[in-house]
């Protein structure tokens, strides 16, 4: 076997050896081939075990005996992270890789009262049901002392992976003791739900009943969101991120029951009643206000157009500085200070005069109409004071004559005029007497506005009485 063994280099064969030596010597030879690409083989294997995969929707890190890849001094560098894709690694023992999850995750959270299978199967809530059990029903205490129940789901996604399995992995397995639900499986799901139900209570005790329940129920969820977020950031400052965030527009959401009657949020079944007739109440009343809202939108834009909320703005503030103005002269204000107000209100002023001329509507014909009503008194007192001004200089040269002269006419129009009554009292008379004449006119008319000769003809002018000049 010893001088055999040289010969597996490829030598030629050694004639002194006999032939069963000979064949021993080629059957080592061929197993030794044999081996050594085996091992090749092997060697390339053990180095293409180092390639993985990480899907869409996870991210990707490397373990080097026991230290993450690319985090230096506790600081992740930017390769640290894998993303999608294929990558590799040394083969273990030096390297292990790990993916993780990195899609949205829902973990839900209820504060529920014990509900029979029935209830659950219709979304019926039994109005009769004995007392409340804080032993059997689960509830929060709002701010205004009053009692809900509330099924929420808290939607998380892992913004950080590095923190994630730095200090959320190493927990302890949950599956040994949580085995129905699959967010049970989740390894934050002790510590994220503990943080969420204490977010809840806090969000809960800080506003109303009928808010939480009514119209302001996403301002409590979005309470709830940043809450979370808040204790979330407090664990990291201590030193311990989790690597978890909480969306604030939906992180937090009220899910509805089976066909919408098994609300996520709702009162205690005992007083289910009295909280329908007050939610129905407030129904009503912003029914109610939304219609008066919708009117007063309606008539403000036949009044004043499209932008009468502008004009509204433009007069208050004119208004206000108005006001301004009153009260610094009242006060004694320095003529500097005074001077600025006056200009600021006429700035307002001028602009709010610019968005009444570009008015439409009721406003458009009322302003309309009294530029009108300007423009003809402006032109009546422009033709009065011609007449004025073109019998000025006769008055002045002789005011007697002249206002002998007007009296002359006026009388004559009124002793010319068939509309007048009139009578001559005599000068020196101690006592007026007023004589009706009987009139010929024809008589009135019927209720059906026909003639009648024998009703009295009425007019509607009083009898006038012309005393002597």
């Amino acid at each position: 076997m010893a001088d055999v063994l040289p010969q597996s280099t490829g030598e030629p064969p050694d004639e002194s050896l006999d032939p069963a030596s000979q064949s021993l010597a080629d059957a080592l030879r061929k197993s030794f081939r044999a081996l050594k690409v085996l091992m090749l083989v092997l060697v390339v294997l053990y180095f293409l075990s180092g390639w993985f995969s990480v899907k869409q929707g996870e991210s990707g890190i490397v373990y080097r005996l026991g230290r993450i890849v690319g985090v230096v001094e506790g600081k992740p560098m930017a390769q640290a992270v894998l993303s999608s894709g294929w990558h590799w690694s040394w083969p273990f023992p030096i390297d292990q890789w790990q993916t993780i999850p990195t899609k949205e995750r829902e973990l839900p959270l209820e504060f529920m009262l014990a509900l029979r299978a029935s209830e659950r199967a219709t979304g019926v809530i039994e109005q009769k049901f004995g007392t409340l059990s804080p032993e059997r029903d689960d509830y929060l205490v709002t701010g205004d002392v009053n009692i809900l129940h509330a099924s929420l789901i808290i939607k998380y996604r892992i913004a950080n992976v590095i923190d994630y399995v730095t200090h959320v992995y190493p927990m302890p397995d949950p599956k040994a003791t949580f085995t129905s639900e699959p967010y049970h499986h989740y390894n934050e799901y002790t510590i994220l739900r503990n943080l969420a139900r204490n977010s809840v209570i806090d969000a809960a005790a800080h506003q109303a009943v009928l808010d939480i329940r009514g119209s302001r129920q996403d301002q409590f969820l979005l309470a709830v969101a940043k809450s979370l977020n808040q204790r979330l950031q407090t664990l990291a400052d201590r030193g311990t991120p989790l690597g978890i965030e909480i969306d604030l527009s939906n992180g937090v959401i009220a899910p509805k029951g089976k066909s919408g009657k098994l609300e996520a949020i709702m009162p205690p079944r005992q007083t289910q009643e009295v909280f329908d007739e007050v939610f129905k109440a407030q129904t009503n009343k912003s029914i109610t206000i939304k219609k008066a809202r919708s009117e007063a939108d309606a008539l403000l834009l036949v009044t004043a157009g499209q932008i009468h909320t502008q004009i509204a703005e433009a007069i208050e503030q004119e208004f206000a500085l108005l006001r301004r103005v009153s009260a610094a002269e009242a006060d004694g204000s320095d003529e500097a200070t005074l001077q600025a107000l006056r200009e600021q209100l006429n700035k307002q002023r001028t602009l709010t005069e610019s968005l009444l001329a570009d008015a439409a509507g009721s406003v458009r014909s009322i302003i309309r109409g009294a530029e009108i009503q300007r423009d003809r008194i402006v032109k009546d007192a422009r033709g009065d004071y011609q007449r004025f001004m073109a019998v000025l200089p006769e008055y002045m040269s002789n005011p007697t004559i002249f206002l002998a002269r007007l009296r002359d006419e006026a009388q004559a129009r009124a002793l010319s005029n068939d509309d007048v009554v009139k009578m001559y009292v005599p000068p020196g008379a101690s006592q007026y007497r007023l004589h009706i004449p009987r009139n010929n006119k024809p008589g009135g008319k019927n209720e059906d506005g026909s003639e009648d000769s024998n009703k009295p003809f009425k007019s509607d002018k009083p009898p006038q009485i012309v005393k002597p000049f």
